[in-house]
């Protein structure tokens, strides 16, 4: 009996990558599978699908009129799957891929001899342009594996599972499906590994075509639908620390005076930071509160707007303050980060850091981490994209006010 089984969603698609795609899992080394292919509201797929799978017993499809999109697809193969108990391993491949010789096999065996708590495993991949080129060299390949080789922790910051894996069906069944478009798979793997443990394969076991014309990749490059991919990539983060309980470690303060588009690119540049464990509170000091009509369509799960209006910024720091329970704390003025990853780098240096450094920043050219270790006059000192022990920060404003 097959104990392995693939889901294969399928909407509008090109013939030939679809054809290299179903024929490179037909053709696998491990061939005691079930394959369900979903029609997702495509009907005229459905002639090629089946000249592609012809009389293959292990494939079995499932055609609906209406697209309903790949988390719909995804459940309905899934649950098509859970009928049959035999069904231990789970994977899904997608329609502009290649995929490897033995990626189900070396899935399959390393669950398989695994522990049973291992529950997901996942691979490196090659990426590929429209026309099967590879894209990633060796010296590429290796970043690769390096940036998927960390630990499990490290899934909360991004998503080092990639497009490349397997799972136990035992664990796939503790959670709800797939979800939160279009980050679902990136949710996915955030509540599952929370049943069980994952490990990589430093390996490349298949090609991912890069922004093939019908990806979902493709269909998030406006700006509108690169904010709404961004916002559910930050509510599926803060959705896993809520379920956790992990607090956020710091707190961002942005003062605002003005409603413009330096405003509207300045926030945009924070929430592309690799870290995001962060409270962001915007202080609206205009009258009419416009900066918060202005930013209120960038959403964010975790920002939110406190109005002071007509009131001096360093009163309105002072006030905000006291909402603060977070151990470190950054105000923010229209200068963006250059690198993604600046907060990821100040919060780990100053975490390190003697106790007696209140506060670090990155130097005027961006090369070194600077600290500061006396409390000096607000007056004196430009507070600014520094990254505070809060109280250090709130002693610092006080001084101010005593001057």
């Amino acid at each position: 009996m097959a104990d392995l089984g693939v889901v294969m969603p399928v909407y509008i698609q090109k013939t030939e990558f679809l054809k290299a795609a179903m024929e490179s899992v037909l053709n696998q080394s491990f061939r005691d599978f079930k394959l369900i292919v979903i029609i997702d509201g495509a009907p005229e797929m459905e002639p090629l699908v089946k000249s592609l799978v012809l009389n293959d017993e292990r494939v079995e499809i499932i055609s609906y009129s209406t697209n309903r999109g790949v988390a719909f697809a995804l459940n309905t193969g899934f649950e098509e799957l859970y009928k049959d108990n035999d069904i231990k391993y789970l994977t899904w491949v997608s329609t502009d891929n290649v995929y490897y010789h033995a990626f189900l096999e070396t899935f399959r065996n390393t669950l398989m001899n695994g522990a049973d708590e291992l529950g997901l495993v996942y691979s490196s991949f090659q990426s590929m342009d429209n026309e099967g080129k590879a894209l990633y060299d060796e010296f590429q390949l290796a970043a690769l594996r390096k940036y998927q080789s960390k630990p499990k922790e490290k899934l909360l910051d991004s998503s080092i599972i990639g497009v490349s894996f397997m799972y136990k069906s035992k664990y796939a069944k503790m959670i709800d499906g797939y979800h939160m478009i279009p980050v679902e798979d990136y949710d996915y793997w955030l509540r599952i590994t929370e049943h069980c443990e994952i490990r990589y394969i430093p390996v490349e076991l298949m090609d991912y075509r890069v922004n093939s014309e019908f990806s979902v990749s493709a269909t998030l490059q406006s700006s509108e639908q690169h904010r709404n991919w961004r916002y559910m990539y930050h509510l599926a983060r803060y959705q896993a620390r809520m379920r956790r309980n992990i607090k956020p470690l710091f707190t961002i303060l942005f003062p605002v005076r003005e409603a413009n588009d330096l405003i509207i690119k300045r926030i945009e540049n924070l929430y592309e930071q690799s870290f995001s464990n962060y409270y962001c509170y915007v202080l609206d000091l205009t009258p009419d509160q416009s900066v918060r009509s202005l930013l209120s369509a960038i959403s964010h799960p975790t920002t939110d707007f406190i109005g002071f209006p007509n009131i001096k910024e360093k009163n309105a720091l002072m006030n905000a303050m006291q909402m603060i329970q977070t151990p470190y704390t950054m105000v923010l003025d229209l200068r963006l980060f250059p690198d993604v990853s600046d907060l990821d780098v100040l919060l780990a240096e100053l975490s390190k850091a003697d106790s007696r450094a209140y506060s670090n920043f990155f130097t005027e050219d961006h090369i070194q981490v600077g600290y500061r270790f006396e409390v000096v006059s607000l007056m004196k000192s430009n507070i600014y994209s520094e990254l505070f022990r809060t109280k250090s920060l709130e002693q610092l404003l006080r001084m101010s006010d005593d001057q």
